[in-house]
């Protein structure tokens, strides 16, 4: 029998270090160029507000967004960020930083996040602001105070997307700051992931744990993002493969026994979400890199997890729910209550979602105790949410009978490829 062609893919570019990347390359003190960003939805949200503010990327025909040095000037309008939470916190942070007042807001799913921490902490650095309930639209008055010794602290608990916007708003303020983060810390990862990109730019954030558990930020002021120019006086920033999105066509693979080769990875990546190889291999299923450094499944022998706390990596809780569902046994996935407030309530969108396939499955605060078994087709709702019509999509492929999910449109915020991608990937099963 003529073995099968292994199927080759390459993940999407990372849409957290895509954010972070478009932020600072805008304000670098020389001419940068990003290489192969994301760019989906959320990530063209923040290369908008980026331009409203005279900060603008310009897309070039191989998908690489170049930026020129500019200063920052006054918006003709509100600054409408769309579903992306992300461009939301992180531009609140540079917005404390500009020399005029500007308002933030979005669309309904996003006016409906909370950001109230981020705000009072904003507050507390006396730079003033107003919001209802610390919803957008949220009015920014610019211009934070010089300060020598500047201090603030901040609950880690609920979003490491409020740390990252002050971390890097603090970095280009003047004067020295300190930033203390209570504990419990989540979704670490995603820190460290802003110290990488911050650091690339040449930022300069010392961390170290705190007395409490917690984690204190020493951050110099009076820092401009820059990179090692080349010949031509240009830095040069490149983007690696999206560990979040990979998580589905992994799983994809995995359920399908598709022979899938997967490229654009980094091992040694920041993101906190190189975690699912280690995850997957909880269910059973091997992954390992190849000598190409593609990632391939090995072996398939899918088993319950037990107890998998996804507080540091809650973007794979989705991908997660879908292996669990087909995993004969419990498997509890929990300890990321902020799962409640991302585009939207994930944990019950899952668990509707499951259980509409017949699949057992309980509520927690902080995420679900999951049956797995055999999911049947049906009907399923995403609530608008990326991440959860692609667990649903990638779930269909296990199921006994056709499984729909709607607005298939909203993968383009984070994997614009992903329908084509789970296509060839059902084309190549065993």
């Amino acid at each position: 029998m003529t073995p099968r062609a292994v199927l080759r893919l390459a993940a999407p570019p990372s849409k957290s270090v895509t954010h972070r990347a478009f932020v600072l390359a805008a304000q670098s003190a020389l001419p940068c160029r990003v290489h192969r960003p994301l760019l989906g939805a959320d990530c063209r949200s923040t290369l908008s507000a980026l331009a409203q503010l005279g900060w603008t990327g310009q897309i070039r025909a191989d998908g690489d967004v170049d930026f020129e040095p500019a200063s920052a000037k006054a918006p003709a309008g509100p600054l409408d960020c769309g579903n992306s939470g992300t461009t939301l916190r992180l531009m609140l942070g540079q917005a404390a930083l500009l020399p005029f007042t500007t308002t933030w807001t979005g669309d309904l799913s996003l006016r409906a996040r909370p950001n109230g921490p981020l705000l009072s902490a904003l507050t507390a650095l006396g730079v003033a602001n107003e919001a209802e309930q610390g919803r957008a639209p949220i009015t920014v008055v610019g211009g934070l105070p010089r300060r020598s010794g500047r201090r603030v602290t901040l609950a880690g608990d609920v979003s490491s997307q409020y740390a990252s916007s002050l971390l890097l708003a603090l970095a280009q303020a003047g004067g020295p700051s300190r930033l203390h983060l209570r504990p419990p810390v989540a979704s670490r990862p995603y820190l460290d992931l802003t110290l990488a990109v911050a650091a690339t730019f040449g930022l300069t954030i010392h961390s170290e744990a705190a007395a409490d558990g917690g984690l204190v930020f020493e951050v110099a002021g009076d820092q401009r993002p820059h990179l090692p120019p080349d010949e031509h006086g240009r830095g040069h920033f490149e983007v690696d493969g999206d560990w979040s999105g990979a998580a589905f066509v992994l799983i994809a693979a995995a359920l399908t026994g598709a022979p899938l080769a997967l490229s654009g990875l980094r091992a040694d990546s920041h993101q906190g979400d190189r975690a699912i190889v280690t995850l997957m291999g909880r269910f059973g299923v091997d992954v390992a890199a190849s000598r190409a450094a593609e990632l391939e499944i090995r072996r398939v022998n899918l088993r319950p997890a037990g107890a998998i706390d996804v507080g540091a990596t809650p973007d794979l809780f989705p991908p997660l729910c879908a292996l669990a569902a087909c995993a004969p046994g419990v498997t509890r996935l929990a300890g990321s209550a902020g799962l409640r407030h991302k585009e939207c309530d994930r944990i019950a969108a899952m668990a509707a979602g499951l259980r509409a396939c017949a699949i057992g499955c309980t509520e927690l605060p902080d995420g679900l105790v999951i049956e797995g078994g055999q999911p049947r087709g049906a009907s399923v709702r995403s609530e608008h949410d990326h991440r959860v019509h692609m667990a649903f999509a990638v779930l269909g492929l296990a199921a006994t009978g056709p499984l729909s999910v709607d607005h298939p449109d909203c993968v383009a915020i984070s994997y614009p490829q992903f329908h084509d991608h789970l296509a060839a990937i059902a084309a190549h099963r065993r």
